[in-house]
């Protein structure tokens, strides 16, 4: 395998900004070097943007001692070379440092550019300073070489990945594999920032070989996993393999090669998924040996909404760094400092125009404060396809940070026919769509109605590249892609209230969030995005046909569909299609709630279910009102489903069986009670089925004095229990704090002040 090094390669260090070059500046010191340093505040630095005292070896092998000083000096200018002149300030700010002792050493990092003539000069011109005993200066070219030179430090500062020419650096195999990584990121590597998530991702990485990132939509996870991949890539040689299920793992892991495994979503990418994470369970011990024994480095990612879910089913002890602290990481705590920094590189590096830059640099520092500031937000702020309709001030900001998905839904409604194609196809094939591109029948179908033609779809990708669309290399195949989930959101919203176009959206759309979406007949539902008309019915079962319904979530979706958002003619067609759906249904533990008796109660409603069914589904009723107890049977719907005469059977077992024993009941319900919740919630369907029970016994003397009793005692048990009770507000295994983002100092130096230059 050929290794195509070289010395000329360059990054454009101007590039960052002068905080990130700080940054950068001190990580050389503490990683490469070794040695920590203590940084200052940016307006109060004292003409020291860093400093420590003690001893160090430095790089070339000289030993030095005493106090030192650390000084950054940024520039944006690409090629300017740092003369003495240019120092005038920082020699007179040493003078003062050195009279104090706290500068016996002067280290200069610069991106200029720094000749050998220019560097004698500045270290003589500081060394006559009297204290000031030796002078170190690094310029662009020597940073240039650290950089090329420390693969830990690319891995540390993974921007630097976007700022040079990676084939310098890599071997082939490894070039084409970062190439496929980054493809995915577009030129949103270049804005990536350094936060104490990902220095906690990038050690848990290499002290554990895992790291499970969790954080809301929009944080940054992903990013954060692609450049953990760049990382272990550069550093390890690890192959990198993107995989999306557990038997993916399984099958793609190779006891004989180094790699990383990148989990995107692990347990469910909008909703927990069920299977999936039973499925990673299994997985769990190859997982551990490929740590353990192999070395093989894997990441997961998770929405924490998902993964709080994903707990109860996870046999954490199976891989024993899931349940390690160092291991999960929760990325959206985002300080004061890396969400200016992260706003900074994506408007001064962004498709702005210098202009429009300056127009919002003194509404920047606001932007970032806001508590619903996103990385993806600061990303769209940068684009211009996004602001079109802004209004430059703090109320049109403050609407732009908090509502996104508004925002994007206005810019796709005035987007051109071809951009607007480009969209649909990206969407009818699920947000995977394979270049060159070949589309079907139903596809030119559907650009038609948008009064778009092939080509203008065509020029609509290209056009929508790195804003709304993105286009990367996957398994060896140029595919376009979403560049966020927000957008396929928004567009999904915005097509699925144009009749015109239902097909579109009834061909795109995922089955369980088609479910969610849509009502087949009118039913003046709130929230309904689309009312499917009957001969788009067919559409709609087969896509239903798709449906995991082995997924707990996606069943009770289909069963909450079929029980409020169906006409009788949709019903028909769905039996029809699924002759033995009905038999399927189960009544087994609850009444009240329960899908299963929901739906018998609708079908019923229209004729629908056979008569052996419903007769099994009343004696269910029967049992669950006395064993649970559960008085669901007497809503008004599922009364509907027993005949008088049935309804007055359950109800003398009620009254038969279950009340003499009430005594028995609420002491059994007692002895449940772990303290894991209210008292009042514990016994709250116990208490809230006597109280219908009351009700309808109001008239029977002995059964109401019975029930009366037992709500008393549950009452005077759980105001006994209240007492003694002990809330555990330790987030259920969480321990991650969000720390309020303090206010914004304004007598600091801002790091906006050249965002626009």
């Amino acid at each position: 395998m050929s290794t195509t090094q070289t010395n000329e390669i360059t990054y454009e260090l101007h590039s960052l900004g002068w905080k990130a070059f700080q940054n950068l500046c001190a990580t050389i010191m503490a990683e490469v070097w070794g040695q920590e340093i203590q940084t200052f505040a940016d307006s109060r630095d004292g003409g020291r943007d860093g400093a420590f005292h003690g001893e160090w070896v430095s790089e070339d092998g000289e030993s030095l001692s005493g106090s030192f000083t650390v000084q950054c000096k940024f520039t944006v200018q690409a090629d300017k070379r740092i003369k003495l002149s240019d120092l005038t300030d920082e020699l007179e700010k040493a003078e003062r440092l050195a009279k104090k002792g706290l500068s016996d050493n002067y280290i200069l990092f610069t991106n200029s550019k720094l000749t050998g003539e220019n560097e004698e000069r500045i270290r003589e011109a500081f060394e006559n300073i009297p204290g000031v005993k030796r002078v170190k200066c690094y310029g662009r070219e020597r940073i240039t070489q650290i950089i090329r030179e420390s693969s830990r430090l690319r891995m540390l500062v993974p921007r630097v990945y976007g700022l040079g020419d990676l084939s310098q650096i890599l071997d082939e195999r490894a070039y084409c594999q970062a190439q496929e990584i980054l493809s995915s990121l577009g030129d949103d590597l270049g804005k990536f920032i350094i936060t104490d998530a990902y220095r906690q991702s990038a050690k848990a990485l290499v002290k554990h070989g895992f790291v499970l990132l969790l954080g809301e939509p929009m944080c940054g996870k992903s990013t954060i996993a692609a450049m953990l991949s760049m990382g272990a890539l550069d550093e390890w040689g690890c192959s990198t393999v993107k995989v999306l299920h557990a038997d993916d793992f399984v099958r793609h892991f190779n006891p004989d090669e180094k790699q990383l495994f990148w989990v995107d979503d692990a347990f469910g990418s909008t909703q927990f998924d069920r299977n999936r994470t039973v499925d990673w369970n299994q997985a769990f011990s190859h997982v551990n040996a490929a740590i353990r024994r192999h070395g093989s480095k894997v990441i997961f990612t998770s929405r924490n909404y998902i993964y709080r879910s994903a707990k109860t089913c996870l046999k954490e002890s199976v891989l024993p760094v899931m349940k390690e602290s160092q291991v999960v990481i929760h990325v959206e705590g985002l300080t004061k400092e890396e969400r200016e920094q992260i706003l900074y590189n994506h408007i001064r590096l962004g498709r702005q125009p210098r202009l429009y830059k300056t127009r919002l640099k003194p509404f920047l520092a606001g932007v970032a404060h806001n508590e619903k500031f996103s990385p993806e937000i600061a990303r769209r702020l940068g684009d211009p396809l996004f602001t079109k309709e802004l209004q430059v001030s703090k109320s049109g900001l403050d609407n732009f940070v908090e509502r996104p998905l508004d925002l994007l839904r206005e810019i796709i409604r005035t987007m051109d026919s071809g951009c607007l194609a480009a969209l649909a196809l990206v969407f009818m094939r699920e947000g995977s769509l394979l270049s060159p591109l070949e589309m079907t029948e139903d596809e030119e179908k559907a650009i038609a109605r948008l009064g778009s033609s092939v080509g203008e779809a065509l020029s609509g990708l290209e056009s929508l590249n790195g804003s709304f669309l993105v286009k990367s290399v996957h398994q060896g195949n140029y595919v376009w892609s979403f560049k966020h989930p927000t957008v396929r959101d928004a567009f999904a919203a915005e097509i699925a209230s144009k009749q015109d176009l239902m097909d579109i959206y009834l061909k795109g759309a995922h089955p369980d969030r088609l479910l969610r979406e849509i009502s087949c007949g009118d039913f003046n539902l709130e929230g309904v995005e689309v009312i499917v008309p009957f001969n788009r019915y067919g559409v709609v079962i087969e896509k239903i046909k798709s449906l995991d319904t082995a997924n707990w979530l996606a069943k009770t979706a289909l069963y909450y569909f079929l029980s409020y958002r169906c006409d009788n003619a949709f019903l028909e067609q769905f039996i029809a299609e699924f002759p033995l759906f009905i038999s399927g249904l189960s009544i087994k533990n609850f009444i009240f709630g329960n899908p299963s008796v929901t739906i018998a109660v609708r079908l019923h409603e229209f004729g629908l279910l056979p008569e052996a069914e419903r007769l099994k589904a009343v004696d269910s009723i029967r049992r669950l009102a006395i064993e649970v107890p559960d008085s669901g049977f007497l809503r008004d719907d599922i009364r509907g489903l027993m005949t008088d005469e049935e309804l007055s059977n359950i109800l003398f077992s009620v009254r038969e069986d279950l009340l003499p024993d009430l005594d028995y009941e609420v002491e059994n319900w007692r002895s449940d009670y772990m303290g894991d919740c209210e008292p009042s919630e514990h016994f709250e369907q116990l208490r809230g089925a006597l109280c219908d029970y009351s009700e309808e016994f109001k008239d029977n003397e002995i059964a109401f004095e019975q029930i009366d009793c037992a709500i008393g005692t549950i009452d005077w048990y759980i105001g006994k229990l209240e007492d003694e009770y002990r809330p555990d507000f330790s987030g259920g295994g969480f321990s991650g704090k969000y720390e309020k983002v303090p206010s914004i100092d304004s007598s600091a130096r801002s790091i906006f002040e050249d965002v626009d230059l």
